[in-house]
């Protein structure tokens, strides 16, 4: 074999073993949801045939367990599942972007999945405070994005005697003692429907307090 032939072949077995060694990069993998029975969330709260429970997951490895991300909460972003259960005869409907979470002076709402899903992936974890540059769909993880999307309470309906639920995005600055400013706050849902004649349901005000100690004894 000559020197040449002999050079090439080594570069080429070289280039293959560099192909081995190297790390394959895992796109984002949906996370399956689903709601557990009522009893299992321990902030809730019933009126006019109508359970809305809340649960905020509120560190990085309860974010995990639903979304494929190990690092949400330290980016500032919480996700919170709101679980709607109708004993009525009828349909309602419940507006996810009317939900406020209360606490002190804060009044926050979730932010679209694009936004989260932009912060997300950015290279600095950093919450910067300001505006987050807009990229199109084609810049964002797709996968991410669809299954952000696919889990959004945007507007929610749900069936007589049926369940059914999603997750709002909040973006949480007070990362230092987040389990004591969650304890102090509530989630606000003003727009609950029936679906029937279009009349509004009482307001819920649910105390975050009782999901925060059972996720502490957890």
């Amino acid at each position: 074999m000559s020197t040449g032939a002999r050079f090439l072949l080594l570069s080429l077995f070289g280039l293959a073993l560099a192909w081995v060694a190297k790390p394959i990069r895992a796109g984002y993998k949906a996370h399956p949801w689903e709601m557990a029975a009522r009893q299992s969330y321990p902030a809730s709260l019933t009126s006019e045939g109508v359970t809305i429970a809340v649960e905020p997951l509120f560190t990085d490895a309860l974010a995990a367990r639903f979304f494929d991300k190990d690092d949400i909460v330290t980016r500032g972003i919480m996700p919170l599942a709101i679980l709607v259960f109708n004993d009525n005869n009828f349909a309602i409907e419940v507006d996810g972007l009317s939900i406020e979470l209360l606490e002190g002076n804060d009044h926050l709402r979730t932010l679209m999945p694009s936004e989260v899903v932009n912060r997300l992936f950015l290279k600095d974890k950093a919450w910067a405070g300001q505006p987050i540059p807009r990229l199109s769909r084609s810049q964002l993880n797709r996968e991410a994005l669809e299954d952000f999307e696919a889990k959004f309470l945007l507007r929610k309906a749900v069936a007589a005697h049926e369940r059914a639920g999603g997750f709002l995005y909040l973006h949480i600055s007070d990362l230092k003692d987040i389990a004591s400013y969650l304890s102090n706050a509530l989630v606000y849902i003003p727009k609950v429907y029936r679906q029937d004649d279009g009349s509004r349901l009482i307001f819920f005000e649910i105390p975050l307090k009782a999901a925060i100690n059972a996720a502490a004894r957890s």
